[in-house]
């Protein structure tokens, strides 16, 4: 009889793998309304964890705006991607790749640029155009 050694993973590690599994399962399946998070998504991939985990990676899932869970009858268990989720999933391909791009543009120097709003309220710079150039003065009548 042959046993699988099972990885051991801190914490974090064990979040972002998760994550990252949930996001593109809902991500490559996007054809499905929707997804159950332990029979399509845990179940299928070989994941299994306690209650208290699975309870907290849930909360932090939809917590993060990325996954919302589907309201209805018929559908406890069952979630989405957010229209924030997808474009997550669409931009970087995955959580991981999400936060490898997220450390790399950490790690550079930033230039921030605000955006400067001019009040031509103060100082207005009228240039008159070409038409009432040449347009001749009124005289007036006395």
């Amino acid at each position: 009889m042959k046993v699988k050694p099972t990885i051991v993973l801190d914490r974090s590690s064990l979040d972002k793998a998760v994550i990252d599994l949930v996001l593109k399962s809902l991500y490559n399946n996007a054809d499905k309304e929707a997804l159950h998070i332990d029979k399509d998504i845990y179940e299928p991939n070989g994941v299994k964890l306690p209650l208290k985990e699975i309870e907290r990676i849930w909360d932090v899932m939809v917590a993060s705006g990325w996954i919302s869970p589907v309201i209805g009858f018929g559908n406890a268990g069952k979630i989405e991607l957010t229209r924030e989720g997808t474009q997550l999933m669409a931009q970087f391909g995955g959580y991981k790749e999400y936060l490898d791009a997220m450390s790399q543009s950490s790690n550079q120097q930033q230039t921030v640029i605000l955006p400067i709003q001019i009040d031509e309220s103060k100082d207005p710079q009228i240039t008159p155009c070409e038409d009432q150039k040449k347009q001749k003065p009124k005289k007036d009548k006395k």
